[in-house]
């Protein structure tokens, strides 16, 4: 089944469908970006639980991923199917194993949570919350890089987790003294999931004398989703123990908030993660980067933000 689908689809787009590429490939990549940038400017500057759902899911749906898709090494389409030929432009984001889709995944995580969230009120930002989920998923399917079951496995782990993150959630909320043991348990969690994906061992296949997945990379993404699950974790605590920060505020002082936000993240991925790779290596650099990239987000800035407006508000009254 996977095989006809695919071969359809690509069937459709090299007979008139080819238009449908570059918005496919949009659709594709926003997700990635959009789930940290847009989950963090709601984090700051909107609803900090919903920050927190958000950034829950994301952080346990890639984890989950990666531990399906460390364990499986279920190769890409292409290469299980000779007859698959990929979208050419697809193929930077298509890198190692195939089974489950992270890309689908994320888009469940951050656009499910905002679904669910907005199933209520806001039924119109539900129907297009779960519209950019479909899409997606059809988008990784369409550029020929996932297949069928790639995906649908990506939106029922991701639904299973929006489920039970809403539960955790809740029970935190009535018992808050919950918060401590169950960040402890989830950094057990993701120290285990690490020291699997170092120790296991991989297929060390070859074509034309090519490695076809280079375990050392694949181990780096499992490294990358445990730096900023740790660093989520972490900043958890931190942030509800010490800044219990808040996003009331003019429209002016939200916007400022996250823009005044964004400098260091730019800094710390465009100018101090090459450094730490060429320092420590992509594993370990990979470990460290994600972490303190996601304890910024979660504790670190709005421990400053909110320590700065305070001082403004104490000026005004007095």
């Amino acid at each position: 089944m996977d095989l006809r689908y695919l071969l359809f689809l690509q069937e459709l787009r090299n007979n008139g469908g080819a238009f449908l590429a570059a918005p496919m490939m949009l659709i594709s990549n926003l997700v990635l970006v959009g789930a940290v940038v847009l989950g963090t400017a709601i984090y700051w500057g909107f609803s900090r639980m919903l920050g927190y759902e958000i950034f829950a899911n994301c952080t346990a749906g890639l984890f989950v991923n990666h531990l399906i898709k460390l364990t499986a090494c279920i190769y890409r389409p292409w290469i299980r199917y000779p007859q698959i030929v990929p979208y050419p432009q697809a193929l930077d984001s298509a890198t190692g194993y195939s089974f489950p889709s992270a890309h689908t995944q994320v888009a469940v995580s951050f656009y499910g949570t905002c679904a669910v969230k907005a199933r209520k009120d806001h039924k119109g930002l539900c129907a297009l919350c779960v519209i950019m989920v479909l899409l997606t998923g059809f988008s990784r399917n369409y550029l020929g890089v996932h297949t069928l079951q790639d995906v649908v496995v990506s939106l029922i782990t991701g639904s299973v987790l929006i489920w039970a993150i809403g539960i955790l959630f809740k029970k935190i909320e009535q018992n808050p003294s919950l918060l401590t043991p169950v960040v402890v348990s989830g950094i057990v969690i993701v120290i285990l999931g690490l020291l699997y994906f170092h120790f296991k061992s991989y297929p060390m296949e070859y074509i034309d004398g090519e490695l076809i997945v280079d375990p050392i990379k694949m181990r780096a993404d499992g490294y990358m989703t445990c730096g900023a699950t740790i660093g989520f974790l972490v900043g958890a605590l931190v942030e509800t123990r010490f800044v219990r920060f808040e996003t009331e505020g003019t429209h002016l002082r939200r916007i400022l908030r996250v823009v005044l936000g964004i400098p260091f993240p730019a800094l710390l991925m465009l100018v101090i993660k090459p450094a730490v790779y060429d320092w420590i290596g992509s594993e370990s650099g990979h470990l460290v980067v994600y972490s303190v990239l996601a304890f910024y987000i979660i504790a670190v800035y709005p421990a400053v933000f909110t320590a700065i407006e305070k001082r403004l508000q104490s000026k005004s009254v007095s």
